[in-house]
C-alpha cells in the first residue's frame, strides 16, 4: 500500500525573515538607483555626452568673471591691515 506523504509545515521564522529581507533589498535597490540615477542615465543617453564638453568652457568662463570681483575686496582687507597697524603703532 502506498502511504500518503504529509504536507511539510513551513518554519514560521523563515515566513518572517522572507517578509522582513524582500522589502527591505527591494527598497536598498530603488535608493542606489535613485542616489545614482544620473550616471545610469548617461550611459543610455547619447545627447549628454556630447553636452558635457559644452559645458565646461561655460564655467570656465564664470570662473574668470569671478576672479577680478575678488581682487577688490583683497584691497579692502589690504586697506583695512594697514589701517589697524597705524592705529597699533599709535598705541604703542
Amino acid at each position: 500500500m502506498a502511504q500518503k506523504k504529509k504536507p511539510q509545515k513551513k518554519g514560521w521564522l523563515k515566513t518572517v525573515l522572507i517578509y522582513i529581507f524582500v522589502p527591505l533589498t527591494i527598497w536598498f535597490l530603488a535608493f542606489l538607483a535613485w542616489l545614482y540615477w544620473d550616471s545610469i542615465a548617461g550611459v543610455f543617453s547619447k545627447e549628454k555626452a556630447s553636452q558635457r564638453p559644452a559645458a565646461r568652457p561655460a564655467r570656465q568662463k564664470e570662473k574668470t568673471e569671478k576672479t577680478p570681483s575678488n581682487r577688490p575686496q583683497e584691497k579692502i582687507l589690504d586697506d583695512d591691515r594697514k589701517k589697524l597697524e597705524d592705529i597699533l603703532k599709535r598705541r604703542q
